[in-house]
């Protein structure tokens, strides 16, 4: 007989945390959350958006008081509540900076355009998921390129369809080999949901692709960074998260990893080192605030960026601000 004694471990009591009554749960797995990182006003993000970016956003935030930003036991970051940016938003805000100016500049560089297409078969066709001016064809000449965006303009019509995705998994489940979304996911108020029309449109044993903001990273460095809050990203993720997805859905996780930033980024890298205060996580975890030195070291940080971002160049060893996803649909 065995000398070992085995006993029920006791279950241990642990207080609900009030700050988490009532909060979303996540919108990957439908779990509570285990922490709120921070809370924020309205103002403050309307203010963030108008001062900042001199974009009004306050039609879209009717009815709200304030801002929660919550972490999920996948990982996956999150606002609560999820409020996404319209097409007038949308057209004011890129036309306003010339986004999609800076997403193509140098887009046979991209990092996430090039490592995708090495997982492109060839003779496959693929479907790229708010495409905008469908750039990401460039590194697909081994394949057959479809461009999906609702609102996509008029000079890339041989190429992209105007259909929202669930419009277009609705009429062509399992036509492609491989569907991407680079860059969208954070935009949309049902991740999950848009993950799932994805892999309907891929054929057993195709490819689904996702690249998005990465937390922690040194863009949640930088204090009250626009791109990152509602209206704009809803979500933030890395590797964790994107594999929970994965395993959500049913997905074979081919590669959840993080990507070295690209050249057209290099405007946020060196914002980011002429930063003179940074957020600092590890002793509060706030990564928006209404604090006039934060404020101000955005402010310079831009200014000298503009300047010197055209002639110096990212060292290798800049950190990533990405995560990725490369999950397979089971046979």
């Amino acid at each position: 007989m065995s000398d070992i004694q085995t006993t029920k471990p006791k279950p241990q009591k642990t207080k609900p945390d009030p700050a988490l009554a009532g909060a979303l749960p996540c919108p990957i797995t439908g779990l509570p959350p285990v922490r709120r990182i921070q809370s924020m006003s309205k103002e403050l993000v309307q203010d963030i958006w108008k001062i900042g970016q001199g974009v009004d956003v306050s039609h879209l935030l009717a009815g709200i008081d304030r801002f929660s930003l919550y972490e999920s036991p996948t990982g996956l970051v999150y606002f609560d509540p999820i409020v996404v940016g319209d097409g007038a938003f949308y057209g004011s805000y890129y036309t306003k900076w010339e986004v999609h100016d800076a997403l193509t500049y140098r887009s046979d560089t991209r990092v996430d355009f090039v490592h995708t297409a090495r997982h492109v078969p060839a003779g496959a066709k693929v479907l790229d998921i708010g495409c905008g001016p469908g750039v990401f064809r460039r590194h697909l000449t081994h394949a057959t390129y479809v461009g999906l965006d609702p609102y996509a303009s008029a000079d890339v019509d041989d190429v992209v369809i105007r259909e929202t995705l669930e419009e277009h998994a609705e009429k062509n489940p399992g036509a492609y080999d491989v569907t991407c979304a680079f860059h969208v996911i954070e935009h949309v108020p049902d991740p999950r949901r848009h993950a799932e029309l994805m892999a309907k449109l891929v054929k057993p044993g195709g490819l689904v692709v996702l690249g998005a903001p990465l937390y922690p990273s040194p863009l949640t460095e930088v204090p009250n960074f626009p791109l990152n809050i509602p209206p704009h990203h809803v979500t933030m993720w890395n590797p964790q998260s994107f594999s929970a997805l994965a395993k959500e859905l049913g997905l074979e996780v081919v590669e959840a990893t993080t990507t070295p930033p690209s050249p057209h980024q290099n405007m946020f890298f060196w914002m980011h080192k002429l930063l003179f205060r940074r957020t600092d996580q590890a002793t509060d975890p706030r990564i928006y605030a209404h604090r006039w030195s934060w404020h101000a070291s955005v402010a310079l940080a831009y200014l000298g960026a503009k300047i010197v971002s055209p002639f110096l160049s990212m060292p290798a060893s800049a950190r990533p601000i990405d995560a990725y996803l490369v999950a397979r649909k089971p046979l």
